[in-house]
């Protein structure tokens, strides 16, 4: 919490927040697939629909990991982003 009102910025926020960040994310990605296999049965019920309710829900699986892949991907480059400037700090501290 001293963090959070730090105006010198010696200790960083975001490297404590990114886990929590990160399994909303992953959370928020599950329950967007969940709503797309929803439709894809409310697709597959209609008449004629079947053949692409079927792909609807065929494709969910795929779209809910290439999501989690790119949120993945943009985390991990915020932690190393972070995790550089505390290397240069140790660093400057030893010069």
């Amino acid at each position: 919490m001293g963090a959070l009102f730090d105006a010198n910025f010696n200790y960083l926020v975001t490297p404590k927040l990114i886990k929590i960040v990160y399994i909303l994310s992953m959370m928020l990605v599950s329950m967007t697939s969940l709503g797309v296999v929803a439709i894809g049965l409310w697709v597959a019920q209609l008449r004629n629909g079947w053949l692409l309710g079927l792909i609807i829900i065929g494709a969910s699986p795929v779209l809910w990991f290439f999501q989690l892949l790119l949120i993945r991907i943009f985390m991990e480059a915020v932690v190393v982003r972070f995790k550089g400037v505390e290397h240069l700090r140790v660093i400057k501290d030893k010069i």
